[in-house]
């Protein structure tokens, strides 16, 4: 399939420059209001989850395997769309390159002073990695108690993925992050699909739209139609294959803005925006009592460009299948923080920009999340007028605009 810019051209230029909108005469998602004095709130109030996944893609799987590895007594899989080993972007290996130390990876287990590993060695270079060493420090962090006794993972189930077409995670890469969990879970608990033709990206069903490892920039595109469900076959996988068909299509009217305000601590460390996302399928919701199930879905690198963090969590087919089988799915999102790329980029810390125990439970992203994941019955949202989109514009023109917008974003964070 051809990109359809032709078509786009016209409407997405303009769009470009036409904030998105909404009011309560097309049925969008209301912008969240800056006055922390409004009145239109109201709680979740549902029961606590009963059990907890995480998943993510890039910098957000990166996050998922910390937060698998960290909290392990509560969290009973993971869905890692092209993600690294744990604590694996700081530690050096024997066969490292070395260079001059340097804020984009600050800390380095094992380098001279003035020193540190080249950035994304993990991703670049898997054939270093050496998962022993890896295995070693979640083991040394378990006994002094700074993450959940490893021995928790042996209940985990984790499913992985990397499109052969990904010029991200080179080849090998999440192959050690599969070496890793082998080394704590039973072999049937980990699901390594690696034969789909994507780019970096989450594969979904069907093929149009997005097309499936396109040439450059398109290969770069976050989501790509290859005919394969990747969310469900994730979520089939951490449930162990007994869901549900998910729904034809998610209800708009069950995503609501959460207030992250709460949960700042440091704002400057944590990077979190003001606001994220939350599904709450139907079965979920307050009235019905009924105790739900938990799946935190992290974005990658780069959401911070208005409308696509919007985009990723209404794509992704994660609702749907939220829908059938009594999810919540929540969606943390980061704002352009720090003074470092990554930050910038709205990175989760995968890099030690807070130290070097970053990945720990105690790590200020990680307490963060866990405590949206601790408070999530009772959280402030800000919910739709009629559920029936996001933007103040047809389906159509959003998504020309939210192509465009992604081009302009790979091209930036290319550069």
């Amino acid at each position: 399939m051809s990109f359809p810019f032709a078509h786009c051209a016209f409407f997405g230029m303009a769009l470009l420059a036409w904030p998105l909108k909404a009011d309560s005469d097309n049925g969008t998602l209301v912008p969240p209001p800056a006055d922390d004095e409004n009145k239109s709130w109201e709680l979740l109030s549902i029961p606590s989850p009963s059990r907890i996944s995480v998943g993510g893609m890039s910098s957000g799987a990166d996050f998922a395997v910390q937060f698998q590895v960290a909290f392990s007594e509560t969290v009973m899989g993971a869905a890692i769309f092209a993600g690294q080993p744990y604590r694996c972007a700081i530690q050096r290996f024997p066969n490292d390159t070395l260079v001059p130390l340097n804020p984009e990876v600050p800390v380095c287990e094992g380098c001279p002073a003035g020193k540190t590993l080249e950035y994304d060695h993990c991703k670049n270079n898997a054939s270093v990695v050496e998962v022993r060493l890896l295995k070693t420090v979640a083991q040394n962090y378990s006994s002094q108690g700074l993450i959940d006794n490893v021995a928790n993972l042996e209940r985990a189930r984790v499913y992985l993925y990397r499109g052969t077409k990904d010029t991200i995670y080179g080849q090998g890469s999440v192959a050690k992050t599969r070496d890793f969990f082998a080394e704590f879970l039973p072999a049937s608990q980990v699901l390594f699909k690696n034969d789909i033709p994507s780019g970096h990206a989450y594969p979904l069903p069907g093929s149009q739209l997005w097309p499936c490892g396109g040439e450059w920039p398109l290969l770069l595109l976050p989501f790509q139609n290859c005919e394969y469900d990747g969310p469900g076959a994730a979520l089939q996988h951490i449930y162990g294959g007994v869901l549900m068909p998910p729904a034809e299509k998610a209800s708009m009217r069950n995503l609501k803005w959460f207030d992250q305000k709460p949960f700042y601590g440091d704002g400057e460390v944590t990077g979190l925006a003001r606001w994220g996302l939350v599904y709450v399928p139907t079965s979920c919701e307050s009235a019905s009592g009924r105790v739900c199930d938990l799946f935190v879905s992290f974005h990658g690198c780069g959401f911070t460009v208005p409308g696509t963090f919007e985009l990723l969590v209404t794509e992704l087919n994660f609702n749907a299948w939220a829908e059938t089988n009594h999810i919540i799915v929540l969606y943390p999102k980061l704002a352009s923080h720090g003074s470092t790329k990554q930050q910038q980029d709205g990175c989760w810390n995968v890099y030690g920009q807070t130290g070097d125990t970053y990945a720990t439970r105690d790590a200020p992203q990680m307490l963060a999340v866990r405590q949206m994941v601790q408070q999530v019955s009772n959280l402030k949202i800000w919910g739709l007028v009629d559920g029936e989109g996001l933007y103040s514009m047809t389906v159509r023109h959003a998504r020309c605009h939210a192509y465009l917008m992604l081009i302009l974003l790979i091209v930036r964070i290319m550069s």
